[in-house]
């Protein structure tokens, strides 16, 4: 009652304030309820934007990673000390490297889409078309040695070809990566001589060697033999006794065959023409160190020793040509 009283006293409208206070209520909630369904609708727009926006950061992430794998691997193929190019299957040009510049001495641009007829004769032409036509129909990387004539000479390549497939499977094109071996070759080669000299004299050495002849005394030249005599042996002997019975003035020479083990158609042939070149050069051929057993297959093989003298041994063969 007081309380009535004090709200009439002061002409305040009790039930008006009250209504105004429900209505006041009564939107809040409504506004409530708005600012909810507002949140929930741009959590659904948000979680639906998620998966789009993730799949173009992964796109941008694949493409950059891609880019930086091609800048990758141009950078290897521009860098390499080999010439690496990628023809299509009519044989065109598809790509080429630094290297590749150089030697054809053309910018790059030049070369994309030309063939091996533009810089090659014929004959080079169809030995380049024939070996990627071999990695095609192997399926296979191959290996060879080639050699291409360039401006500035003839360079020789140890080359790999092999053919470059799509995802289903059809030919794209055929690679090739020419290392240029020039130098090894050259130097290869210089080694080779080299040898050759090297063995060539030392077969002069053992030639000299294995038929020396020996000045004994003013007149008078020996040749020790040993070993065995084959055809090529004799006819260095020949050649090395008329030379010395030619240098020394020789009137007689000795022919020790104390060394000499078998005695076969080769010795009794080279004692028997060295006899008969040294008389036409006015000498006389002594030969010491016949052992019985080589006497025996003399008589046997029927040589002809007219005109040779024969003695037992080289002492007796130098006093014999001394006394002369």
């Amino acid at each position: 009652m007081g309380s009535e009283r004090t709200a009439e006293g002061a002409g305040v409208d009790v039930a008006a304030l009250e209504a105004e206070i429900a209505a006041l209520r009564r939107e809040n909630g409504s506004l409530r309820a708005q600012i909810v369904a507002l949140e929930g609708a741009l959590m659904d727009q948000r979680v639906e934007a998620t998966p789009s926006r993730m799949t173009t950061m992964r796109a941008a992430v694949a493409e950059r990673a891609d880019n930086e794998r091609r800048r990758l691997l141009h950078a290897i193929i521009d860098h390499s000390p080999s010439v690496v190019f990628v023809k299509d299957p009519e044989g065109r040009y598809l790509l080429l490297n630094r290297h590749a510049e150089r030697l054809y001495r053309k910018p790059r641009k030049e070369l994309l889409g030309r063939t091996d007829a533009d810089f090659f004769p014929p004959e080079a032409v169809r030995a380049m078309r024939e070996r990627d036509e071999e990695a095609v129909r192997r399926d296979e990387p191959i290996q060879f040695e080639e050699a291409v004539e360039f401006a500035d000479g003839t360079h020789h390549y140890v080359t790999i070809k092999f053919p470059i497939l799509n995802s289903y499977g059809a030919l794209m094109g055929v690679c090739g990566i020419a290392t240029d071996i020039t130098e090894q070759k050259r130097q290869e080669e210089e080694r080779l001589l080299l040898r050759e000299q090297v063995i060539a004299a030392q077969e002069e050495t053992l030639r000299e060697l294995s038929t020396p002849l020996v000045p004994i005394a003013d007149g008078v030249v020996a040749m020790p033999i040993v070993g065995r005599v084959d055809q090529a042996r004799a006819e260095r002997i020949m050649s090395t006794l008329l030379d010395g019975i030619g240098h020394h003035g020789a009137h007689s020479v000795i022919l020790d065959v104390t060394g000499v083990r078998t005695v076969d158609t080769n010795v009794a042939s080279a004692i028997v023409s060295a006899a008969r070149a040294a008389r036409l050069l006015g000498a006389r051929v002594v030969v010491t160190g016949v052992r019985p057993e080589v006497a025996r297959t003399l008589l046997e093989i029927g040589t002809d020793l007219e005109g040779i003298v024969m003695r037992s041994n080289l002492q007796s063969g130098i006093a014999f040509a001394l006394r002369r």
